[in-house]
């Protein structure tokens, strides 16, 4: 398994402590806007663009290799 670059590793902490407040139904689901900014809202954090920008892409990919476990 990859290791995450050190440089990133808080950003990588941070999508961890978002997916355990994650909201599932039937299926897992995208995290929604309103669930990131209430996490940035609780710690005290604005993400950057590009801190917004890689937690998207962490989540698209969560949300991929769920569904595809599924199969």
């Amino acid at each position: 398994m990859p290791q995450v670059p050190p440089e990133l590793d808080y950003i990588w902490t941070w999508f961890t402590q978002l997916n355990q407040k994650r909201q599932c139904g039937m299926a897992v689901n995208a995290l929604t806007s309103a669930e990131i900014l209430a996490w940035q809202a609780r710690h005290g954090i604005r993400f950057e663009p590009f801190e917004e920008s890689v937690i998207d892409r962490l989540d698209a990919l969560f949300i991929y290799h769920q569904h595809k476990k599924d199969k």
